[in-house]
């Protein structure tokens, strides 16, 4: 006898008054409201300039590009620009409401995002404590892909996919939607790919357990398919995912080189524990690995389509990080009604219990604290920071004035990740950028060879650059190289950028005299009684750092500390000490990272004695740091 299908359970509505009545109203606003300050994040994308010049380009030239018009060393190169839409919203926004509308505009995008996932685990019947602590878990794991990027719209369109779909699966019709979601989804980001997989899911999965088909289902992804060709490249630009495949695969340079497209066991393994907890990645393994013994040990009440999702992106999410949100859009009310179905689901019962709501709005409203004094991001030594707008410290924004204020437009050599805004701001064409589906392979492996000696000296021959641009901490082997070129000279320095002209050209602008960077910034040169001072009166205890990230401004100077390094690596002792002593004085101690360069600082200047008191203050923070300790260990005697 064939087996009955079980009418659908219906879904529970919206309401807010049980949610107010079970304790948990305030915390799911908490939640709402941790979501919101972490997309309140500077910009630092290195893409955002490649896309506000592409959505420039496609206004001016009421077109989308054929060939590269960005960079003159790839300009051969045919160019599917994925991203026309989400361009020109881009450039539009920016135009309007400057930088800032940019954070508010991805803002709005995310938190719809999550609004929707929060429908979801309702749909699910997901108990208001556990969407709660869920809601929770899906912030931390997107967290640091909350940057001004495409992908975060396809976050947006994938969870909208899905609603519609399980919408369906409760007798309700909004698949109307799915041809209009693909057409925005192929002309934004190019992972509309994946608005396929959800409804071949749910269409499977339809066949499986009713034996046939849902003929509106099919009608509506038929017509979705035929959505994705409405864009600028027809059937090149639907079948451009394939062609981007070929970029993640293991043996390509592309995939072993950036980190975003590292597997998250690599990731993490990459990191420095003490610095940076990278608690996303343990919370994905905690997440995705019981969850697939969740499904199976629910498997008589899951439905195909679940199973389909759940391990397609449980293995994007296993194989980049950039991919671990897209699991936490797709996966978590997979899990809330997997975990609803098992014996354990009763006992853990959220009814009639106000101290779990209690202490969860606590510790919600706690890391909120945390990212407006930056103290979230700053204990794990990230450079991004809490605000609107961009941040000067992590973009060329002042060399790009730079270069423009001076007329320089001579050829440019820059390295990848300053070739984005200069896209943008530059009045010459870049070298490179961040545009994977331009750049060709093997001139991507020259650019790479050009970090090992005498890599940059072939390309200063074959390209005869008259300048050059670099992010000098990423690019330090170039810095390295270029000391001993005496026919290049320095320019200009600031927190993140160095310019470096050739010897024939722009003469009237002489060599960077590094006493300027003080005086620019009215930096003074302490005394050996200040310095003493300054060490007595910041106590590096972390215990009290840690308090005080709660209520007090983090004002952890990365942009100092990177010229301050750039300053020691170029032999310019005082100056580097000056600079990060004024990163101790702006921090007010418990980074052992600022005591441990000061005390380099000083033994360069042969100062032993205070080298060695600042050492000793950055081993009291960190005892397990083996460089500090071999340090004083060769200084035991003077």
């Amino acid at each position: 006898m064939p087996e009955l299908q079980k009418p659908p359970i219906p879904s529970p509505p919206l309401n807010w008054k049980p949610l107010s009545q079970s304790g948990w109203l305030y915390p799911l606003l908490a939640c709402f409201l941790l979501v919101l300050l972490f997309s309140a994040k500077r910009i630092g994308s290195y893409d955002l300039g490649t896309h506000l010049a592409g959505g420039r380009w496609i206004l001016q030239h009421h077109s989308f590009p054929l060939k590269d018009t960005f960079t003159y060393t790839q300009n051969n190169q045919n160019y599917l620009d994925s991203h026309g839409l989400y361009q020109i919203a881009l450039f539009l926004t920016q135009t309007i409401g400057g930088y800032s509308a940019l954070t508010l505009l991805h803002l709005a995008v995310i938190t719809l995002s999550f609004g929707i996932l929060f429908w979801r685990l309702r749909l699910s019947r997901t108990p208001p404590g556990s969407a709660c602590l869920l809601l929770l878990a899906a912030a931390i794991l997107c967290e640091r892909r909350f940057v001004v990027r495409p992908e975060v719209f396809s976050w947006f369109y994938i969870s909208l996919t899905l609603l519609v779909l399980e919408f369906r699966t409760q007798n309700k019709n909004f698949l109307f939607l799915l041809p209009l979601l693909q057409f925005l989804w192929i002309n934004t980001e190019g992972l509309f790919m994946l608005g396929w997989l959800a409804v071949a899911a749910h269409a499977l999965s339809g066949r499986f357990h009713r034996k046939k088909w849902d003929p509106l289902l099919v009608r509506y992804g038929l017509l979705s398919l035929a959505a994705d060709c409405l864009n600028p490249y027809f059937l090149k630009g639907a079948a451009f995912p394939l062609v981007l495949l070929t970029r993640f695969q293991s043996g390509n340079l592309f995939h072993q080189t950036i980190s975003e497209f590292s597997a998250p066991w690599d990731y993490w393994r990459a990191q420095t524990p003490h610095h940076d907890s990278s608690i996303q990645i343990l919370l994905f393994f905690a997440l995705s690995v019981p969850g697939f013994f969740l499904l199976a040990g629910t498997l008589r009440r899951r439905k195909l389509h679940e199973f389909l999702i759940f391990l397609s992106f449980a293995w994007l999410g296993g194989t980049m990080v950039r991919n671990i949100p897209l699991f936490a859009f797709a996966c978590l009310p997979i899990l809330a009604s997997a975990f609803g179905d098992t014996p354990f689901s009763r006992n853990w019962n959220w009814k009639g219990q106000k101290t779990f709501p209690a202490a969860a709005a606590i510790l919600i409203l706690g890391l909120c604290l945390r990212v407006m004094t930056n103290a979230y991001y700053v204990s794990d030594r990230r450079v991004d920071r809490f605000g609107l707008g961009l941040d000067p410290d992590r973009l060329p924004v002042a060399a790009a004035e730079f270069l423009e204020s001076h007329h320089l437009e001579g050829r440019l050599l820059n390295n990848l990740d300053f070739g984005g805004w200069m896209d943008w701001k530059g009045s010459q064409p870049t070298f490179i950028d961040g545009r994977l589906e331009v750049m060709d392979q093997g001139f991507y492996g020259n650019y790479l060879q050009s970090f090992r000696e005498p890599g940059l000296s072939r390309l200063l021959i074959q390209y005869q650059p008259q300048l050059i641009l670099m992010e000098y901490n990423s690019a330090a082997p170039w810095v390295d190289q270029l000391r001993r070129l005496p026919n290049w000279r320095l320019i200009y320095l600031d927190e993140c950028s160095s310019i470096y002209a050739r010897g024939d050209y722009a003469m009237d602008l002489p060599a960077l005299n590094y006493a300027s960077l003080l005086t620019s910034r009215r930096i003074q040169t302490p005394s050996d009684g200040a310095a003493l001072h300054d060490l007595e009166q910041f106590n590096p205890k972390t215990l009290s750092s840690w308090w005080g990230g709660f209520y007090l401004s983090q004002n952890y100077s990365m942009g100092l500390s990177s010229l301050g390094l750039f300053c020691l690596r170029a032999g310019e002792y005082e100056t580097a000490r000056d600079l990060f002593s004024e990163c101790l004085r702006r921090s007010g101690g418990g980074y052992e990272e600022i005591y441990f360069n000061l005390g380099v600082s000083y033994l360069r200047l042969h100062q032993l004695s205070l080298g060695k008191k600042f050492l000793q203050a950055s081993l009291e923070i960190n005892p397990q740091n083996p460089a500090t300790r071999q340090m004083l260990d060769q200084l035991q005697g003077f």
